[in-house]
Formats: structure tokens, C-alpha cells, sequence
């Protein structure tokens, strides 16, 4: 039986929809609640990321603190060890002035060798027809020519010396260079082009003649001689590219000691020589000039260089071999066995002649 009207108005749902049942209180609660929760949990996320931000801030000013102090420890380090390699230099330079003053004294202690009377043999060979010495120098000059490359290939070599001889130019005022066992004049040639003033010696006479054909200032001179007569602070640069294996160790520290002198304040001495670390250099080319005595090593060098006095020192490894880049691109080939075949063939020793103190 239907309902009537009224009953229908009474309930207020319409025909053929029932009544929905109201929701319990309790689901409403819940709802509240959970979102209190998140409401709750985003706040507190807030506050985290905000805590975490000035902790990750105060540790990174602690560690731009430290980088700060380290950085200022190593200055200070490093100025420290500068103070004391310059004392270190000051007092080496005093002990060679005192082994010439002593080598003076000697030399004028030492009897005059009677006029008339003969020397006492160094243990030389006797002297040899001028016309054999002209071919011993033809014959070293061609050697050279074969196996040191052109003049055009030198010059590119030396080049790598340009900023240094420059800085040693301006810092000595522009005195003029010297270079020692001279050749073909390849560095004279490299100080023409520089506008630096340059001079040098050597005793071969086929090079020289080649040498002052070319405009060069060369003279005929031992090396230990042209130094010797030399004045006191009077050159911005001594060169002596590949020279010392052919003369004594002696002589060789002889020439080091004695250009401490003769070098102003803030010059520069170079010494260039093949590279013994390099195996093929040791064992083979080397040897390819008769003329060679021994290597020198790059130690032994500096050690040199520093009893002498000069500071700062600089050892530089060059000219590396043209097939250096071919073994280091081989698959499988040894990297360091490619640098002890083909690495640098030539070693440099340069030495600056400490200014004066201030």
C-alpha cells in the first residue's frame, strides 16, 4: 500500500528514493584528526629543513674557516722556506767568494815556472798539426750537422729560452750574454732576433768561420778563459748548450762557480745536456759523438748549482722524441717504458744569480 501525501511529505524523500542514513560523528572526528596529523607533520618538516639549512650554513663557514687557515698555513710555510733557501743561497754565495779568495792566495803563493824552463806534462797529448786540427773540426762540424739537426730546427729548440732570457735582460738592466761553446752561433742567432747583445766563444774553426759569416760575435776561446777574463756582474745570461759532457767535471764546476761572478745580480746561467734518463740517449746516441766524456745528471746538476750559489734552481726535461706519442697511443704498450725510450732527450739546468739584498 502506497503511502499517502501527507506521509510523503512527512518523510520528504521523493517517490521511489529512499532516505539516506546520517553519518556517524565518529568518521568526522577521524577525518579531523588525520588531518590535524598532516597539518602537524608539514610543520614540523618545515622546521626540520629550516634546522637543517642553518646547520649545513655553519658548517660550511667552519670549513671556508679552515680552508682559510690551511691556505694561510701554507702561505706561511711557504714564505718560511723561500726566507730560507734565500739564506741558504746568501750563505753558499759567501762560501764560493772564500774559495776563490783562497784559490788567489794560492795562485800567488804558487813559484813562477822559470823562464826557459819546460812545464810538467798534464798528461795531454802533444800538439797536433794544424792541418789535422782542421780536420778533426771538419769532421765534428759534420757530426753535428747529421745528427743535431739543421740550424733552422736548433733555433725552434732553443726558443723555449725566450721568456727566460727576456726576464733575465730586463732584470739585470739589459747587460749583455754570453754563450759558451757556440757552434754555428744557433742561440747567438735566437739573441740577434731577441735584440739582446750577445757574444760567443768557441775553439772550433770551421764553425766559428760558419758563425761570423752569419754577422755573429764569435771569438776563438776556451770557455774557461773568455769567463776568466770577464768582469764582475757584468752579464744578464751564460749559456752552454750541450758543452759540459765534453769537458772535465772540473772544469765543468769551475765554469758554474766562476759565472756566479761574473753574472749581475738577477742573471742567468743555463746549462743544457743530453738526458741519461732517457735509455736511448744513455745507451746509444749518446755515444754517436766521440767527443763526449760522460753525462751529467740532473741531481748531480743541481747540487752544483746550489754550492755555487745560484737560487732559484730549475731542472727542466726537453725535447721528448718523435715517436714518443706513437708508443703511448699503442694498445697495451707500457706508458712509463715509453717515456724511458722516447721521453725527453735533452735535460736543462738553469740557475738564477741571486739579487742583492735590499
Amino acid at each position: 500500500m502506497r503511502p499517502s501525501g501527507s506521509e510523503r511529505l512527512e518523510t520528504g524523500a521523493p517517490d521511489g528514493v529512499s532516505k539516506q542514513a546520517p553519518r556517524p560523528k565518529g568518521d568526522s572526528v577521524s577525518v579531523l584528526k588525520r588531518l590535524e596529523r598532516y597539518i602537524s607533520a608539514f610543520f614540523k618538516l618545515g622546521r626540520i629543513e629550516r634546522i637543517a639549512k642553518q646547520a649545513n650554513h655553519v658548517a660550511q663557514q667552519n670549513a671556508d674557516k679552515i680552508a682559510a687557515f690551511s691556505q694561510d698555513l701554507r702561505t706561511a710555510i711557504r714564505e718560511q722556506t723561500a726566507w730560507m733557501e734565500g739564506r741558504l743561497a746568501e750563505h753558499s754565495l759567501h762560501d764560493n767568494e772564500l774559495s776563490r779568495r783562497l784559490d788567489r792566495i794560492m795562485l800567488n803563493r804558487a813559484p813562477l815556472v822559470a823562464e826557459g824552463q819546460p812545464k810538467v806534462s798534464d798528461g795531454n797529448p802533444g800538439e797536433i798539426s794544424e792541418g789535422f786540427a782542421l780536420f778533426l773540426d771538419t769532421f765534428y762540424n759534420r757530426l753535428e750537422n747529421r745528427f743535431r739537426g739543421s740550424q733552422k730546427d736548433i733555433l725552434n729548440r732553443l726558443a723555449v729560452y725566450q721568456p727566460d732570457v727576456e726576464a733575465a735582460a730586463i732584470r739585470t738592466g739589459g747587460k749583455p750574454a754570453l754563450d759558451l761553446g757556440c757552434g754555428r752561433g744557433e742561440w747567438l742567432e735566437l739573441m740577434r732576433r731577441l735584440g739582446i747583445p750577445a757574444s760567443g766563444v768557441d775553439l772550433n774553426a770551421a764553425q766559428i768561420a760558419e758563425a761570423r759569416e752569419a754577422g755573429l760575435a764569435v771569438e776563438e776561446l776556451d770557455a774557461l778563459a773568455a769567463l776568466e777574463k770577464a768582469e764582475d756582474d757584468s752579464l744578464s745570461v751564460i749559456s752552454a748548450h750541450h758543452l759540459i759532457e765534453h769537458i772535465p767535471f772540473r772544469d765543468v764546476a769551475w765554469i758554474a762557480r766562476e759565472a756566479l761572478r761574473v753574472l749581475a745580480p738577477g742573471g742567468l746561467l743555463i746549462f743544457e745536456t743530453p738526458n741519461p734518463r732517457n735509455v736511448l740517449v744513455g745507451a746509444t746516441s749518446f755515444h754517436n759523438d766521440p767527443t763526449h766524456l760522460r753525462p751529467l745528471t740532473d741531481p748531480a746538476l743541481g747540487v752544483l748549482f746550489e754550492t755555487a750559489g745560484f737560487h732559484p734552481v730549475e731542472t727542466r726535461f726537453l725535447h721528448p722524441h718523435e715517436r714518443l706519442d706513437e708508443f703511448l697511443d699503442r694498445p697495451g704498450f707500457d706508458p712509463e717504458l715509453a717515456h724511458l725510450l722516447f721521453g725527453p732527450q735533452d735535460l736543462a739546468m738553469l740557475g738564477q744569480k741571486p739579487r742583492e739584498s735590499a
